[in-house]
């Protein structure tokens, strides 16, 4: 889950349902960000996508071990 901090159309509230505090959901407010992160933080936003395929790779190489 993925949010500009300064975001000021989206309220983050509806996001805070269990079906979303999930182990594999990674969340990241993006500084410097309003409602379009990956346009006014791109250089964040790229970060959160790489730290988001980290996790899942390791994820998929601690079931393969099972």
């Amino acid at each position: 889950r993925l949010w500009g901090e300064d975001d000021r159309i989206v309220s983050l509230r509806g996001w805070e349902a269990p079906a979303y505090r999930t182990p594999n959901v990674i969340e990241r407010g993006i500084a410097d960000a309003g409602h379009f992160p990956w346009i006014e933080n791109p250089h964040a936003v790229g970060r959160a996508f790489h730290d988001l395929v980290d996790s899942l790779r390791a994820a998929s190489m601690f079931q393969d071990r099972d």
